[in-house]
């Protein structure tokens, strides 16, 4: 089997449609990670190594891709 993931859930149905039983379509819902709200989620002295957090709106959408 294989996933794709899609931002819409309106995407996700309609792809599903086009590709059939061996895939699997789920959508994210929107962004499901951000860089962390306060200084340093971007560090340049380390080749622009950004810190990200999940989105806490996201999880159960990240538990139904996982």
């Amino acid at each position: 089997m294989t996933v794709v993931v899609v931002e819409s859930p309106a995407k996700a149905k309609t792809i599903n449609s086009y590709l059939g039983g061996d895939y699997t379509v789920l959508a994210s819902y929107g962004h499901v990670r951000d860089l962390v709200e306060k200084d340093g989620s971007v560090d340049p002295e380390n080749g622009f190594e950004m810190k990200w957090e999940v989105n806490p709106a996201s999880q159960k959408h990240l538990r139904a891709i996982a």
